[in-house]
């Protein structure tokens, strides 16, 4: 089974919640991550959160948002690439659209896998016409 391409584009446009700006462009994004892109992402999370022994609530979302978006986007519209991934956005609801968006890239491609792995049973039952 040949698995569907592990990339994939969406447009946005949505407007910053704080900064009332409209951000806008497309995305690509990678669908899931191989088990390095995983480590990095992992690394990434861990150094967003530094040495904390309790991180909040609020670090540990941001740190996981942040971190996944890092992993994720291939290519971005120039205001991402010069907010350092997100890093210097005001709008914070602009980060949880992007992490949803991409969420819904990594389920979609995983109902085309499984799709693909059990794909429909013919009705050998009935006679064909």
């Amino acid at each position: 089974m040949e698995l569907p391409k592990n990339e994939d584009s969406f447009d946005v446009d949505i407007t910053g919640d704080t900064t009332f700006k409209r951000y806008q462009g497309q995305f690509t994004v990678r669908c899931v991550l191989t088990a390095g892109q995983r480590h990095t992402m992992e690394l990434e999370k861990s150094r967003l959160m530094g040495s904390s022994p309790q991180p909040t609530d609020a670090l540990i979302g941001l740190s996981e948002v942040l971190g996944t978006l890092r992993a994720k986007v291939v290519e971005a519209p120039d205001w991402w690439k010069q907010s350092v991934g997100g890093s210097n956005l005001s709008d914070e609801n602009v980060l949880m659209d992007l992490y949803a968006k991409v969420g819904e890239v990594e389920s979609k491609w995983r109902q085309k896998v499984k799709d693909l792995a059990n794909p429909p049973q013919k009705d050998l039952s009935s006679p064909t016409p």
